[in-house]
C-alpha cells in the first residue's frame, strides 16, 4: 500500500507542474548550464526570471558562447540550459514555459514570456562618411533583411519593409565590422552574406561586414569607443545607460526567444517559471524535486 501511494503522489506532482514524469524513486542531480557574465543572452534570461546575482545557483557552469551551452546539454543527460531560439538544433530539446513552446508565433504574440531584442548599435555620425556602413543600415531595414530574420528563425520588427535597392556604383568603403553578442553574430553573418551577394549583383563589387563575438558587452563597449563599426547585444540596451556616446543610435534588428533546453534523453516536456527560478538559484534540486524522473537503470 506504501509503494502505491508513494506512486499516486509522484504522478499528481508531475501532473501539477506540468512535466512528464517516467517510473518513480529515480533521481538525478540538475547539472545547470549558465552563460558567462557579460553575455546578453545571460543579463536577459536572469531579469526575465528576476534573478539577482548575488541570488545566483553557485553550482552552475559558466560557457562563454551559445554553441557551447548547445554542445554541453547535448553531452550531459542531466543538463539544462538556455539559449537563442533560433540557434536551437535537434541536438537539444527546447521545453515550453508555462504550457506554452517557444516559437515565432508566440514570440511575436507575447505569449512566451522568456524573450528578448537584438539590438545594433552604430555611430550616426559614421553614416555620411561610411557608405558601405549607410548602405548596410539601408538593407538591415528592408524586406530582403526580413524575409533572412523569418527563414533563420527569428521575429521581424520592421512593417511595411520594401525590397533593398543596392547601390549601381562602387562604394568607397568595402569593409565594416560587427562585434559582440554571440547570439547575434550568426544571424549577422547570414545577413552579411545576403547584402554582400545583392550589391555583387548590383555592380559587380566585393565587400564585407566582418562579424566576430566578444559577448554584449563587448558590442556595447565598442560601440561607445568607436573599436568596431557595429556593437551587437542580445538584450534591450538603454540609452545612457549602457550607450553613454550620444553619438551611437540604438536599433531593434529583431526579437528572439530564450530557449529553456534539455537534453533529448531527458523525458520533461514543459517547465514553470517558478521552477526554472528555482533551478537557478537552488544549487540542492534534484530533477526529482521538480516532477521529472529518469529511467532506473538496471
Amino acid at each position: 500500500m506504501k509503494k502505491i501511494i508513494m506512486a499516486i503522489a509522484c504522478g499528481v506532482l508531475a501532473v501539477g507542474i506540468g512535466i512528464a514524469a517516467v517510473g518513480c524513486g529515480a533521481r538525478g542531480d540538475i547539472n545547470v548550464y549558465n552563460r558567462e557574465s557579460g553575455s546578453g543572452t545571460r543579463d536577459a534570461f536572469l531579469e526575465l526570471l528576476g534573478i539577482e546575482e548575488e541570488n545566483l545557483n553557485t553550482g552552475v557552469a559558466q560557457l562563454n558562447s551559445t554553441s557551447a551551452v548547445i554542445q554541453g546539454v547535448a553531452g550531459d543527460e542531466k543538463a539544462i540550459g538556455y539559449a537563442s531560439l533560433g540557434s536551437v538544433d535537434d541536438t537539444v530539446k527546447a521545453l515550453s514555459v508555462d504550457g506554452v513552446a517557444p516559437t515565432e508565433e508566440t514570440v511575436a504574440d507575447g505569449s512566451y514570456k522568456v524573450s528578448r531584442p537584438f539590438e545594433l548599435m552604430y555611430d550616426e555620425t559614421a553614416l555620411a562618411e561610411n557608405d558601405l556602413l549607410a548602405e548596410f543600415i539601408e538593407y538591415l531595414k528592408s524586406s530582403d533583411a526580413q524575409d533572412v530574420i523569418a527563414e533563420e528563425g527569428y521575429v521581424s520588427v520592421v512593417e511595411d519593409a520594401t525590397a533593398y535597392a543596392a547601390p549601381a556604383e562602387a562604394l568607397t568603403v568595402t569593409e565594416i565590422t560587427a562585434t559582440g553578442s554571440t547570439s547575434v553574430g550568426p544571424l549577422m553573418t547570414k545577413l552579411a552574406e545576403d547584402f554582400a551577394s545583392l550589391v555583387k549583383t548590383a555592380n559587380n563589387q566585393d565587400v564585407s561586414v566582418r562579424v566576430s563575438g566578444g559577448g554584449s558587452g563587448q558590442g556595447i563597449k565598442d560601440a561607445n569607443e568607436g573599436n568596431s563599426d557595429i556593437g551587437m547585444a542580445s538584450k534591450e540596451v538603454t540609452d545612457g545607460t549602457d550607450i553613454t556616446n550620444e553619438d551611437v543610435t540604438i536599433y531593434q534588428l529583431c526579437a528572439d526567444g530564450i530557449a529553456v533546453i534539455v537534453n533529448t534523453a531527458n523525458p520533461a516536456t514543459n517547465i514553470t517559471l517558478e521552477n526554472l527560478t528555482k533551478v537557478y538559484t537552488d544549487s540542492s534540486l534534484n530533477w526529482i524535486d521538480i516532477g521529472v524522473e529518469f529511467p532506473v537503470e538496471e
